[in-house]
């Protein structure tokens, strides 16, 4: 260690949630919330896994790749420790497109519920996972602790979002490396 480098030195880690309801129709915000989350610990062995990938190729890097954000209707609290939602309501795959570099050391993931999603639910909390070592994976295969299954990296609740067919909500996750924890 460097001598003027303190035990604690490191590269914080944080994000935000952005979630935007819309009416269906005009498109018109109806509401906006911005809530910094929780990073669970599992965050910590996904980049492990990912800075770790093997020539051998054995999936590391697949099975670690943020695939999918899942929203739920449970209002517990988020805690570093969470592998799941509290209550799982749908999933929603994030592909490439949904994928944004913002500033230096910054990625936005994006997900949207139209008109035909949720229906009927109250949302309340919104969750980031891996993608598992599924051949086919779906955004609400069972996470959990390992490599094995997708796991969660971020959780968050908010304030209630009772989704109607009159409602779409729009969750943009910006995950940060920053010198400002």
């Amino acid at each position: 260690m460097h001598k003027n480098q303190g035990v604690n030195d490191g590269i914080p880690m944080m994000g935000t949630i952005c979630v935007t309801v819309r009416d269906a129709r005009t498109r018109r915000v109806v509401r906006s919330y911005e809530i910094r989350n929780k990073i669970t610990f599992l965050a910590a062995d996904v980049l492990v896994g990912l800075f770790a990938q093997r020539v051998s190729g054995d999936g590391t890097a697949l099975s670690n790749q943020i695939y999918s954000m899942r929203m739920g209707s449970s209002n517990t609290a988020a805690a570093r420790s969470d592998i799941n939602l509290g209550a799982f309501t749908i999933g929603k795959e994030i592909g490439d497109i949904g994928k944004v570099n913002g500033a230096p050391g910054e990625i936005k993931f994006i997900a949207t519920l139209d008109t035909g999603d949720a229906n009927g639910t109250t949302l309340r909390e919104a969750g980031l996972f891996t993608r598992g070592p599924a051949v086919s994976p779906t955004p609400s295969d069972t996470p959990g602790a390992t490599i094995t299954t997708p796991r969660m990296i971020a959780r968050q609740v908010y304030p209630d979002v009772p989704k109607t067919v009159s409602l779409v909500v729009d969750f943009s996750w910006t995950i940060a490396f920053t010198a400002v924890p």
